[in-house]
C-alpha cells in the first residue's frame, strides 16, 4: 500500500521545482522580469536573454539578482525572453512589444521564423501517463468483474 501511495504522489514531488517566469509592461518602455519557482522561491542567479526572432541574436544577458527580479528597456525587434535557471529549468515567453510597435524593417518574416518547439515538462509527462495506467487498469478491472456478474447470473438462472 505505501509504494501505491508513493507512486501517486511521485509527480507532486515533481512539480516542487518549476521554474516560473513572470514579465510585465511598466508603461515606461521598460518590462520587469521576475523569476520564481513553484516553491515560492526565488530564482535568484538565473540567467534571463532577450533573444532576437528570426536572427537568433542576443540582444541582452543578465543574470537575476538576489531579488529575483530586474526591469529592462523594450527591444525595438520582436524578440522572445529565456529565463534559463539551469539544467530543466528554462522557460521562453514571446516579448512584450513597445508603445509603438516594433520597428518595421526588422520584422520577422515567416521564412526565416524558426519554428517554436515546446516540451512538456516531466512531471506532466509522468502524471498523464500514470493517469492512463490508471484509467485503463480501472477499464480492466470493470470488464473482468462485469463479466464475473454476469456468470453468477446466468448460473443462478440455469
Amino acid at each position: 500500500m505505501k509504494k501505491i501511495v508513493w507512486l501517486l504522489s511521485l509527480p507532486l514531488w515533481m512539480y516542487a521545482h518549476t521554474l516560473l517566469l513572470h514579465v510585465g509592461d511598466n508603461e515606461d518602455g521598460t518590462i520587469s522580469i521576475k523569476g520564481e519557482f513553484s516553491t515560492g522561491e526565488g530564482a535568484s542567479g538565473a540567467l534571463v536573454k532577450l533573444k532576437a526572432l528570426g536572427s537568433e541574436e542576443i540582444l541582452m544577458q543578465q543574470r537575476l539578482p538576489n531579488s529575483s527580479e530586474i526591469v529592462l528597456e523594450i527591444p525595438k525587434t520582436p524578440y522572445e525572453i529565456i529565463l534559463d535557471g539551469g539544467p530543466g529549468h528554462q522557460v521562453h515567453r514571446e516579448g512584450i512589444a513597445p508603445k509603438g510597435g516594433f520597428a518595421k524593417n526588422t520584422s520577422v518574416s515567416s521564412k526565416n521564423a524558426t519554428p517554436q518547439t515546446y516540451t512538456f515538462p516531466l512531471a506532466l509527462r509522468v502524471s498523464l501517463a500514470l493517469a492512463l495506467i490508471l484509467l485503463i487498469a480501472t477499464i480492466t478491472i470493470s470488464i473482468y468483474n462485469t463479466r464475473l456478474v454476469i456468470r453468477s447470473i446466468e448460473k443462478k438462472k440455469a
